[in-house]
């Protein structure tokens, strides 16, 4: 079995490749057009990204507000408010900003815009390749970490007490943690991929290796899906 952890970063995308004895492995890579063997061979995936996107107002992402309503307090802000299908194809944060209005009832923030062309990217990948709307699955690192830990975490993420508080947690997942970083950080500089980035990718990678077993719990419990058939909802393990 072959699972893939995917954080997106200011160098890309993140990989965290995780075989069937436990071996992990993490790539980066410029655009997920260039992972495609990595992403069709793989059993499962677990991805930080908003997938599936309304493109009318009849339609809601319920999966947002039951994450933020998971998170609680101050972490419930790191889930932003996902464009729609129009907004993420404008051409320009003006005309984003004023779709989003226009179908959503509320405007775009510039938080949201700045993550747009990753969600365009996304969008693209799962049309041009349907087999991934199966196997891909939208996930949140800090509810992953939250679950890993049994209740809420104490510390921000991308504070000096957050980064071990998470180091800590994934520990308990892959001992070698520390050789992996090193190994990594020989390759890539930290304006290119955070640690953060690295925790992120490496819990979700832990998460798509749960879901492809079954132990996982989506929010909402019932499949909503855009007009494209992706999927509207968030997979989290159960601990």
């Amino acid at each position: 079995m072959l699972v893939v952890g995917i954080d997106g970063c200011r160098g890309g995308w993140l990989f965290s490749v995780l075989s069937t004895d436990d071996h992990l492995q993490m790539l980066l890579f410029p655009f997920l057009s260039d992972a495609i063997p990595h992403l069709l061979n793989a059993d499962a995936i677990s991805i930080d990204m908003p997938m599936g996107l309304i493109s009318d107002a009849v339609e809601k992402r319920i999966c947002d507000a039951l994450i933020r309503k998971q998170l609680g307090h101050p972490f419930s802000s790191s889930v932003f408010n996902v464009p729609c299908k129009q907004a993420v194809y404008a051409n320009n944060y003006q005309e984003a900003n004023r779709l989003n209005q226009k179908i959503c009832g509320k405007g775009l923030s510039v938080q949201s815009w700045n993550i747009v062309p990753k969600i365009r990217e996304l969008d693209l990948l799962l049309a041009e390749y349907p087999s991934l709307k199966i196997k891909m699955h939208e996930s949140h690192p800090e509810l992953c970490f939250k679950q890993l830990r049994g209740e809420p975490l104490v510390h921000k993420k991308k504070t000096a007490q957050g980064k071990e508080e998470r180091i800590a947690l994934l520990k308990g997942l892959f001992p070698d943690i520390k050789s992996e970083f090193l190994t990594f950080r020989k390759l890539y500089l930290k304006k290119d991929v955070a640690d953060d980035d690295m925790h992120d990718s490496m819990v979700l990678a832990h998460n798509a290796q749960q879901i492809a077993a079954g132990n996982y719990k989506q929010f909402p419990k019932d499949d909503i899906m855009d007009k494209n058939e992706v999927k509207m909802a968030v997979r989290v393990f159960n601990i």
